[in-house]
């Protein structure tokens, strides 16, 4: 399969982001899934490709790349899709923000409902009160244009949507974000979002669960 994106991941959300460009520039890609709820991040095989032992990862053209938002930049770049060199200042900071902001605190959120052996009450008020401020933000952002960036949808829209998807799982509230509401439905309209959550079907997880 020469010249095709062998691309690792799995039901996850940061997986979900890469996946989901992938149908929208339709990319020609190998899918090797690494379940790891079975530990497949951590066998020999798999960390001889990312010692790190996380997916998402893409081999492309010989390159291998980690990190979810750093493979959206470099396949954005690449196919220029999302208008990504016109916008990339505005993408950018949206990216590190997902990165350092969203991502960490929605995850945060995540842990302390369904992972932690010593549930803290107090974390997680505190972690869901940023993670509600995340969502404002966003609203705020998308007030006056449809995506994040202005009127394209872009890589930032990809970034953020996963976790926003799963705000009804993670007990978090867009009771007062009308314009995330709107976004989020127009996303899962497209058909590159169709086809990603068609395909994830056969590798579906769980929700995580206490019960």
């Amino acid at each position: 399969m020469s010249g095709m994106i062998t691309f690792y991941g799995h039901d996850t959300i940061n997986s979900l982001k890469v996946l989901m460009l992938l149908m929208e520039a339709d990319l020609p890609f190998k899918f090797n899934p690494i379940n790891i709820r079975k530990g497949d991040q951590k066998t020999a095989d798999f960390l001889a490709i990312n010692p790190a032992g996380k997916v998402p990862v893409i081999a492309d053209c010989g390159v291998v790349i980690s990190e979810s938002n750093a493979i959206l930049l470099q396949l954005a770049n690449k196919t220029g899709w999302g208008h990504y060199a016109e916008n990339h200042d505005q993408i950018l900071p949206w990216l590190f923000y997902q990165a350092s902001t969203q991502g960490p605190f929605f995850g945060q959120v995540e842990y302390w409902s369904f992972l932690s052996p010593n549930p803290n009450p107090d974390t997680l008020a505190h972690c869901k009160s940023i993670a509600q401020r995340v969502i404002s933000h966003l609203d705020d952002t998308l007030t006056n244009h449809p995506y994040c960036t202005g009127e394209t949808y872009s890589i930032a829209d990809i970034a953020l949507f996963p976790w926003i998807n799963k705000h009804t799982h993670l007990g978090l509230s867009l009771d007062t974000a009308e314009h995330v509401q709107r976004w989020l439905g127009e996303i899962h309209a497209r058909p590159g979002t169709q086809k990603t959550f068609e395909f994830l079907k056969p590798y579906r997880l769980p929700p995580l669960s206490r019960g």
